[in-house]
């Protein structure tokens, strides 16, 4: 689904050049949880990005389903995005004229689907997140909790997948992220894959598949063996099973 192979990505300013990544590798298959880890400034926000087409990496492959994106322009990447990957980023909210149905709708629309399929398909992934309830309520309405419920639906309209989360548990209550760990675990079981960008240590590795750190200490495999690793056991001395 997803393989990654020495992606590299470095921001020019004047003289000056700054390499937010340096050789990360990565390989998602379907119905895994990847969680992506490290302190702040290691280029996690950058690294999500490239993952949602969002941008480019200055050096290494990017595949997505088999296919070479690495160079592709914005016009390809966009077209590349329709269908094949759903996204939920802290700067991508709701739009607040419109309703939860709406909101959950607007991916289908840019798909080209007929009417009839998109009600269906609404429908079904509301229900999915438990918000058939709040159907026709505006985002000022619901609770941060609510929110993100219909965040993860919209993106799930957008593909059915693969979705890519930029901290999906900021801002919720501890009830609220119960909820929406339980509802990606879920996905997971139904072979969607989920790579999220996680602050939370204890989350990552009580709900994740596999861990990715990167920084100056470079990670990537299943969660047990992060957590045998000299990486996992000084980010658990560290942090204690909390945020970073």
């Amino acid at each position: 689904m997803i393989t990654l192979k020495n992606i590299k990505k470095v921001f020019e300013t004047e003289d000056i050049q700054t390499w937010a990544l340096q050789n990360v590798d990565l390989e998602v298959k379907e119905g895994e949880c990847v969680a992506i880890m490290g302190p702040s400034g290691c280029g996690k926000s950058t690294l999500l990005n490239i993952l949602g087409l969002l941008d480019t990496p200055t050096q290494g492959t990017y595949l997505l389903n088999g296919i070479d994106v690495s160079t592709m322009d914005e016009d390809q990447r966009t077209d590349i995005r329709k269908g094949k990957l759903g996204f939920v980023f802290q700067s991508f909210n709701l739009i607040d004229e419109l309703n939860v149905s709406e909101n959950v709708e607007l991916p289908l629309i840019y798909m080209g689907a007929g009417k009839k399929e998109r009600r269906q398909k609404v429908k079904e992934v509301i229900e999915r997140v438990a918000m058939s309830h709040r159907a026709q309520h505006f985002p000022s309405q619901l609770s941060g909790g609510q929110q993100q419920r219909v965040l993860l639906a919209r993106a799930f309209c957008a593909t059915g997948k693969l979705i890519v989360l930029d901290e999906p548990i900021a801002g919720l209550d501890p009830m609220a992220m119960t909820e929406m760990y339980r509802m990606i675990a879920d996905l997971n079981r139904e072979g969607v894959a989920v790579v999220m960008v996680s602050h939370d240590v204890s989350a990552a590795v009580n709900y994740a598949t596999h861990i990715l750190h990167i920084g100056k200490r470079m990670f990537f495999g299943t969660t047990d063996e992060f957590l045998r690793s000299e990486v996992g056991k000084y980010f658990t001395v560290m942090y204690g099973g909390g945020k970073l």
